[in-house]
């Protein structure tokens, strides 16, 4: 019975998170409201932190243009029956002043059962080296 219980969190959590993927890369700010903690806190690869209303407004105003976010490798890991720990990679694809940048990332996010579901509760990615 836990196993099935692990397993069902695993894959919702695996959802949301392309679900806020498939979000970030349309800019929807109301499913992004949805999917993060009020209390979230996003840290971009650049080591710059927003909270939440910083990160929805540089994404709906379209300060930042992500053009896709495809998941390489991700692993989920149940802590506790609230909280998921999600490593993996990413290829980022976003449009920024100075052109279209394309990078390889690795990320650790939590996701945290709220009363209003699952939602993002923390995100801190770090480019990838290059060959």
């Amino acid at each position: 019975m836990a196993a099935k219980f692990n397993d069902s969190i695993v894959n919702k959590v695996k959802e949301l998170e392309r679900e806020r993927f498939r979000a970030m890369v349309d800019a929807d700010g109301e499913q992004l409201e949805a999917l993060l903690s009020d209390n979230v806190s996003y840290i971009h690869t650049n080591g710059k932190r927003e909270n939440k209303a910083q990160l929805l407004a540089a994404i709906t105003n379209g300060k930042r243009r992500y053009r896709q976010i495809e998941v390489q490798t991700q692993d989920i890991l149940l802590a506790r029956e609230d909280t998921c720990i999600v490593t993996g990679r990413a290829l980022v694809e976003l449009e920024a002043n100075s052109g279209v940048l394309l990078f390889l990332i690795a990320y650790t996010a939590i996701q945290v059962h709220e009363k209003a579901g699952w939602r993002l509760a923390a995100w801190q990615a770090t480019r990838c080296a290059t060959d």
